[in-house]
């Protein structure tokens, strides 16, 4: 088996293993509750080949892991966004914190300046827009 093939037999595993019910688990019932369980998945992997026609050699490797990362717990008696929740099973890291604690001071500026730009750019597109069409 050649490095293509064996890249190719790889990567239809790695798609057979990781997908939208993987990541998401089964939800579980639980009272008024429904629990969905959210994990995280990691993979990185290799192929190759070489050699003569006489004398050649092909491998893979491949190493992966899953970790749970939340929970989503939905309320069954609460309609609409305020009957779901998103339970972090994992301890904020340092960065985490840090962004979290900044985020608040500085999230209204950059809303301002994103906005400032945004204006600058419609202004930008109506004078282009005028010097195409001059008549109107």
């Amino acid at each position: 088996m050649d490095a293509d093939n064996l890249f190719e037999k790889a990567l239809a595993e790695i798609d057979r293993l990781v997908n939208a019910g993987t990541v998401m688990g089964d939800p579980v019932e639980m009272g008024d509750r429904v629990i969905v369980p959210v994990a995280a998945f990691g993979f990185g992997f290799g192929a190759g080949a070489g050699g003569s026609e006489s004398n050649g050699g092909a491998g893979t490797g491949a190493g992966g892991g899953v970790s749970p990362v939340a929970l989503v717990v939905i309320e069954k008696n609460v309609s609409g966004p305020e009957g779901i929740r998103v339970v972090p099973l994992r301890k904020p890291g340092v960065v985490t914190e840090a962004i979290t604690a900044v985020g608040e001071d500085i999230l209204p500026k950059v809303v301002e300046i994103i906005k400032k730009e945004m204006g600058k750019e419609e202004e930008k597109e109506k004078a282009e827009v005028s010097e195409e069409n001059p008549e109107e």
